[in-house]
């Protein structure tokens, strides 16, 4: 039986390299679209039911690799994922039986198709590449909220160290935060100190008691 879907023609996977999921550990099952698929009820009635759990096995790994939803066409990896180990020749049977139903050879961006070959599953690609996008919303609202916090602290510590000028300035806050957040610092005096030296343009910094500090 062939393993792949009728058309062997690659198409362009919807992620690209270094676009994963790996610390996603719940996927979404659509139960009635599994239980009511072609593979399902072919392979019940053919008596291949080991068979999907097979499958199954393989479409949950797919998640953890790069990018998240694809497999490497290579039967001594697809072994391994498939929980066959080292009895590649098992696997191979179950490949023969249908254990890669739905998956066809796409092509990923960034990666080197000379050295390395991948199978894709519209289902999986699409539910992935959106799993990836509401991750990336996810983690630009993290960083959003990170930023805020460190603009708050910077507009806290230029109050007191009585630079209320630049504390009602959102151009200097901004500056002296994402240098802050650049260099890996804390929100110390110190720290802001230095980040107003080396951020901020224009007059020079006058301390709080009146000295200059450039």
């Amino acid at each position: 039986m062939n393993d792949l879907t009728e058309t062997q023609e690659a198409w362009f996977y919807p992620l690209a390299m270094g676009q994963t999921l790996s610390n996603h550990d719940w996927v979404p099952l659509f139960v009635s679209r599994f239980l009511g698929s072609d593979f399902v009820i072919k392979a019940c009635a053919e008596g291949r039911r080991d068979v999907i759990g097979t499958a199954v096995i393989l479409w949950t790994a797919s998640i953890r690799r790069d990018p998240a939803g694809t497999l490497p066409d290579d039967d001594v990896v697809l072994a391994d994922l498939a929980k066959f180990g080292s009895d590649v020749d098992g696997w191979r049977r179950a490949r023969e039986r249908g254990a890669l139903y739905g998956w066809r050879p796409t092509i990923v961006d960034g990666a080197d198709h000379g050295r390395r070959a991948f199978l894709g599953h519209d289902l999986i690609a699409d539910e992935c590449a959106r799993m990836y996008s509401r991750k990336q919303g996810r983690d630009r609202a993290r960083v959003a909220q990170s930023e805020a916090v460190v603009r708050s602290r910077v507009r806290t510590k230029l109050r007191a160290m009585q630079f209320s000028k630049h504390a009602d300035n959102s151009a200097i806050v901004e500056a002296v935060a994402g240098w802050l957040r650049q260099s890996e610092l804390y929100v110390t005096d110190d720290n802001v100190r230095l980040a107003l030296s080396e951020a901020v343009t224009g007059p020079r910094v006058v301390g709080g008691n009146g000295g200059e500090m450039r």
